[in-house]
């Protein structure tokens, strides 16, 4: 991504350059656990610059409520261990505007 940001800078010959987000989510409607989002340059030839993925539920941590109670110590071990992939708190409407807001605030730091 650091070569797309390259690019896109430098055929606008500055730093400053016009973008657009967008989202894609997992379903219709604002019921989705999971969505998408993307920054894209904007031009005849849009690149990806950066991207991040939002989620309200962790695969691992619902499967690992199956053994709970029948094998307690894998269970906490497990937990313990893993990389949780929840990273979003809140109503699923807000996903999007959230992943588009770490984005713009990580774009300065990334990629000057």
């Amino acid at each position: 991504m650091n070569n797309a940001v390259e690019e896109a800078c430098k055929k606008s010959n500055e730093r400053k350059i016009t973008v657009s987000g967008d989202g894609t989510w997992q379903k219709r409607g604002f019921s989705s656990l999971h969505v998408v989002v993307e920054v894209l340059s904007n031009g005849p030839t849009a690149k990806v610059l950066d991207l991040e993925r939002l989620s309200k539920k962790c695969l691992i941590c619902t499967g690992l409520l199956s053994i709970k109670y029948s094998d307690p110590k894998q269970y906490s071990e497990i937990k313990n261990n893993h990389q949780c992939e929840i990273n979003h708190v809140g109503s699923s409407a807000s996903m999007e505007v959230d992943g588009i807001h770490r984005l713009f605030a990580r774009s300065k730091m990334l990629y000057n």
